[in-house]
């Protein structure tokens, strides 16, 4: 009896989750990913016990875990999901085993989703007990904002790298896929978004600047998560290589200042709903939404002969 479209893709899910999760590969990420927040964040926090807030914890976590460890664990675990079945041949059984390329492509993405909500989950539990560990007061409220962005984060770029995997057709082209995809988004959206600005009002971006600035920097999904765990935490939580700093007319005293460079701060008058915590949950869904769909349109429509 053939397996109903559900059953398929739950059987693929766990048969795939499986073999992700025996990968040494992936222990050994997170292995160093929980290490790295631990000894990070307890030693930011006990820098200054005095002066510290519990919620600068979420400030170290969300820089370390959330803008380098997650990302890249996600790609890799996922841009051979896809074109690595395509490449070995493997594609071919499981069609006549009677599943189809939706079952194959959604069994994929739930296994390696599974795998990064894992990842994200320890990364949040980690920033929560050494908040629970080196405070008396933790606003558990703000903590589980933060563990929801930690989790959308790890299933965007998730997303991006099962997506990336449907649509190509060999390892490296994923590859290149995966890599390209981070580089444009840690070394080429600032930049590019700060010299259309240059173009358009004659400076560099000081500490003010208009409300499509930072709409259009939301829009990449490192920005929208560190731009709403910065609301969190209170506190400016740097960029990946520091931009800020190289391309912003923004003054070194105000650099110092950790809530001077709040986006709340910057925006004169309310914040728009475009430019809030809600808002960028939306955005990471979107990089969910629109990397499978383009994946799976082209790996549904591609000739796997």
């Amino acid at each position: 009896m053939s397996p109903t479209p559900s059953t398929s893709t739950a059987l693929l899910a766990r048969k795939d989750f499986e073999d992700a999760i025996r990968s040494k590969m992936i222990w050994a990420v997170m292995g160093v990913f929980v290490f790295l927040m631990g000894i990070i964040a307890l030693g930011a926090a006990t820098d200054n016990l005095s002066d510290a807030d519990s919620t600068e914890v979420i400030g170290v976590v969300a820089d370390i875990g959330g803008l380098l460890l997650i990302p890249i664990m996600a790609l890799l675990v996922g841009y051979m999901a896809i074109v690595g079945e395509r490449q070995s041949g493997s594609l071919r059984v499981l069609f006549g085993l009677s599943h189809g390329r939706w079952n194959v492509f959604a069994g994929k993405f739930v296994s390696r989703l599974a795998v990064i909500a894992v990842a994200s989950v320890v990364a949040s539990l980690v920033g929560v007990g050494i908040a629970l560990a080196l405070f008396q007061d933790v606003p558990i409220a703000t903590f589980l904002g933060f563990s929801v962005l930690t989790v959308l984060l790890g299933m965007a770029f998730t997303a991006i790298a099962v997506g990336v995997s449907g649509v190509v057709a060999s390892r490296m082209q994923a590859m290149a896929g995966a890599i390209g995809s981070y580089i444009a988004f840690t070394l080429v959206w600032h930049p590019a978004v700060t010299a259309l600005h240059y173009l358009l009002e004659g400076e560099l971006p000081g500490l003010e600047a208009p409300d499509w600035y930072f709409f259009l920097l939301s829009l990449n999904p490192l920005e929208a998560y560190r731009a709403a765990a910065s609301e969190l935490a209170g506190q400016f939580i740097w960029p990946m290589l520091g931009w800020q700093n190289m391309v912003e007319d923004v003054p070194e005293e105000t650099a110092s200042d950790p809530e001077a460079l709040l986006v709340s701060s910057r925006v004169g008058g309310e914040l728009p709903f475009y430019l809030s915590e809600p808002f960028a949950g939306i955005v990471l869904l979107c990089w969910i939404a629109v990397p499978l769909a383009i994946g799976y349109w082209r790996f549904e429509r591609a000739d796997l002969n």
